[in-house]
């Protein structure tokens, strides 16, 4: 039973964050066909069964998925639909306040998931700008790491033209081999599919680059 749980809470999260969660074309008739349900199975039950999950479901699907202007204009149809079914639908008359009641009941319900969902969502979105911002100042940390002190080597070469002395063969080995470890080291970094960070200096961090051949931390 756990194992199903997961499943189903895995695979409702990942259509959550797919691009059919947000497009119009799918979601509503989703919602259109729940919605319809629902409706049907509170007429077929009479007043004393209600289906107010699936009118959650409508709502809360719909908030989440399209915003909550749609969430509200949602559970304000719901809301109708489910006054039409007191007045038209069910034989026997109910008092006034007893509708006006459940209907004040169900929309508060609606507009207080709505907003919790809003500002679920808007949380989500800060989580990832901020884990985006993150990983952005951890990459130019990291070449800043990778660049900046190769570049010292080849300032130090340009130090010694300037000043008219000859340069070795051992000079132009060394600037071979840096530009090429900096090039390997960034090719890495663009490449790497993961983000592992280590604390470079107090609270700044650089990204781990992968070379388990040579040991290398990024550094």
């Amino acid at each position: 039973m756990y194992a199903f749980l997961a499943s189903f809470r895995s695979a409702v999260a990942q259509f959550l964050a797919s691009d059919l969660c947000t497009r119009k074309r799918y979601v509503l008739p989703f919602l259109l066909v729940v919605g319809a349900v629902s409706i049907l199975v509170d007429i077929g039950t009479g007043p004393y069964v209600n289906f107010t999950a699936g009118h959650f479901l409508v709502v809360a699907v719909g908030a989440y998925c399209l915003g909550a202007m749609w969430g509200i204009a949602i559970a304000g149809a719901m809301l109708l639909a489910q006054l039409g079914v007191y007045l038209a639908v069910w034989p026997q008359p109910f008092p006034p306040l007893f509708v006006a009641t459940a209907l004040v009941n169900r929309g508060i319900i609606y507009l207080f998931a709505i907003l919790m969902l809003a500002a679920i969502k808007d949380a989500h979105h800060l989580r990832e700008e901020n884990l985006r911002l993150r990983t952005l100042r951890q990459t130019m940390v990291t070449v800043n790491d990778i660049v900046l002190n190769r570049l010292q080597l080849i300032a130090a070469m340009v130090d010694l033209c300037e000043e008219g002395r000859p340069l070795t063969a051992a000079n132009f080995a060394a600037a071979r081999r840096v530009l090429k470890e900096v090039t390997q080291k960034l090719r890495r970094l663009g490449s790497q599919e993961t983000a592992a960070s280590y604390r470079a200096a107090g609270d700044i961090e650089a990204i781990v680059l992968e070379d388990p051949a040579a040991g290398d931390n990024g550094a």
